[in-house]
């Protein structure tokens, strides 16, 4: 999706387009890989905007309700965000720690609400992440 689509969603659901929200939802679209909220302020900064932490973490939690963003776990602490799309999964290198879409052909959604509904579970999401070594790294 790119910038100006999002920003004519928002804007015709009534919401303001801000130059952080601007520089935000632009920074996510460019990158190759989900972005920790450092990440984000640190590519704010080289455009010379600087929002404090607290408005950054309201911009991204605003884009997740809004349904902009996705929050991906890579399993370290560390939360990030990505522009949202077709539901994927991503490989990780543990060592350089680049980051590649996958999508999976297998019925995965279908495993899922077996399994739940098996267990006595509502299906609501999953997470599935892969880790190993890159090509370069082995």
């Amino acid at each position: 999706m790119q910038t100006s689509n999002i920003l004519s969603k928002l804007k015709s659901g009534g919401h303001k387009n801000t130059k952080v929200r601007e520089a935000v939802i632009d920074i996510l679209v460019k990158s190759t890989t989900p972005l920790s909220i450092v990440d984000i302020a640190d590519n704010l900064s080289k455009m010379s905007l600087k929002p404090n932490k607290t408005t950054l973490y309201r911009e991204v939690d605003f884009l997740k309700i809004q349904q902009i963003l996705e929050e991906v776990d890579f399993g370290d602490g560390k939360k990030r965000y990505e522009i949202a799309s077709e539901h994927h999964h991503h490989v990780i290198c543990v060592s350089c720690k680049s980051v590649q879409d996958i999508s999976l052909d297998q019925d995965l959604k279908g495993q899922e609400n077996k399994i739940l509904k098996r267990m006595g579970y509502k299906p609501i999401g999953h997470s599935l992440e892969f880790f190993g070594l890159c090509s370069k790294c082995q």
